[in-house]
């Protein structure tokens, strides 16, 4: 068991000897509770202790000899496990531990393979083909799905030498309208080999697996594909498709608890938005309002604003606009405090870009955080930091500027002071009577 290393294998984590007993420990695992199933799982269920046989046949020239509901474990995130490895033994040994000790296991006389019973033949990859029969006839006792019954009949096969293997199984079940042919089931196959794809078989998935993981098994996305994304985005592995990756990331998340949001999504979050990968950049900011969403607070405010923050200033437009845009987003998050001594200046400055549309954005940002119902710029912020840049913005070449600049002097209107609107604000608004643009 230490030395068997597969995803379907249960995973040996330590263990230790005394007199009377042995201790083994593994990862975090329950048995396998057919009563509160889910059909895809099962499915997926199948095809990864089918492919942990193979391994174990094939690979390890071993035989496993005792498949079954109860050698099979779950992992937190619904993931089979082989377990039940006290039966194991070489294929084409003389004397075989399961057909010397299998009497001590409860019930295995009445499931093992024929061949068992007979002094002299050896074991071989067919005797694990009928345990795969007896797991699939535990998982259905009363209808098979589509195509199922007659790969189960192949597998049930008495001659050891006309039975399917459960390698065989594998390529039978993934054909076009198999069991193992379902969108489920290829999401998964298609996430464990997505290193070995192309740019454009991973664009085309990524495209289409945010609709699609609205109907996969609640835990199992959120607890096995979720993570396993989110490494995918941290390390390069989405070449270009980061916000269609961050999109799947978003469905995937949106129900997840608070307490397991912080423990997967945010320490995740918090690296990505320190990455100096502008097209990783660009698409958190497309989806900072969710990925923001389920954060606490104060980690928003020491861990990711600081790197946000620096989009502000960065040498590509689209990346100055994108935060402009997301610091609706973030503004909310990171308290008065921080949106009146530093965000808000953020956004003046923008006021000046040398992009018109940068300009044209941060007047309308601007607009939305000093409304009335805004997140809590002061009136002393308005007065001293937002209203020089508007009075500079009414003087702007490009007119959507000027026109921006306008409809957050009116949003504004009821806050502004009486003597600034009369000395600073009227004045500055009166040339535009007679603007030669047309609204």
């Amino acid at each position: 068991m230490r030395t068997l290393r597969h995803p379907g294998v249960l995973r040996y984590m330590g263990g230790a000897e005394t007199s009377d007993a042995i201790y083994i420990a593994t990862e975090r695992i329950v048995p396998l509770d057919l009563n509160d199933r889910n059909e895809e799982l099962v499915r997926w269920g199948l095809f990864r202790i089918a492919e942990a046989l193979r391994f174990v046949n094939e690979d390890c020239k071993l035989v496993h000899a005792n498949v079954c509901k109860d050698a099979v474990f779950v992992t937190d995130a619904g993931e089979w496990r082989l377990g039940g490895l006290e039966l194991m033994d070489a294929v084409g040994a003389e004397r075989p531990v399961y057909r010397e000790m299998g009497s001590v296991i409860p019930g295995y006389a009445g499931r093992m393979a024929p061949e068992i019973k007979v002094q002299g033949v050896q074991g071989t990859a067919a005797l694990d083909g009928w345990g795969l029969a007896e797991l699939i006839s535990e998982c259905y006792t009363t209808e098979m799905p589509l195509g199922l019954g007659a790969l189960h009949a192949q597998l049930r096969n008495n001659n050891p030498k006309l039975r399917m293997t459960a390698h065989g199984f594998v390529e039978a079940a993934q054909r076009s309208g198999g069991i193992l042919d379902t969108a489920f089931v290829r999401a998964c196959r298609f996430l464990e080999s997505v290193a070995v794809k192309d740019s454009h078989e991973r664009a085309e998935f990524f495209a289409g697996l945010g609709a699609a993981a609205a109907e996969f098994p609640r835990m199992f996305a959120q607890r096995k594909m979720l993570p396993e994304l989110l490494t995918l985005v941290e390390f390069g592995g989405a070449d270009n498709g980061h916000s269609a990756v961050l999109a799947s990331v978003v469905q995937i998340a949106r129900d997840m608890d608070e307490t397991e949001y912080s423990t997967v999504v945010a320490p995740a979050v918090v690296r990505l938005f320190a990455s100096t990968d502008r097209a990783l950049r660009f698409a958190l900011l497309e989806h900072a309002t969710a990925l923001l969403h389920g954060m606490h607070d104060d980690v928003v405010v020491a861990s990711v604003y600081p790197a946000f923050a620096t989009g502000f200033g960065d040498a590509a437009p689209a990346i100055r606009e994108a935060t402009v845009k997301a610091a609706l987003s973030m503004a909310p998050r990171v308290g008065s405090k921080t949106l009146n001594s530093d965000l808000i200046k953020h956004l003046v400055r923008a006021v000046a870009d040398a992009e018109p549309g940068i300009r044209t954005n941060s007047l309308i940002c601007i607009g939305k955080l000093c409304a009335k119902n805004g997140p809590g710029v002061t009136d002393t912020s308005l007065r001293y930091i937002v209203c020089p840049a508007l009075l500079h913005a009414l003087r702007d070449v490009f007119p959507p500027v000027r026109a921006a600049a306008l409809a957050v002097s009116g949003a504004c209107a009821m806050r502004w002071d009486a003597v600034d609107v009369a000395r600073r604000v009227v004045p500055a608004i009166s040339p535009l009577l007679v603007d030669g643009e047309r609204p």
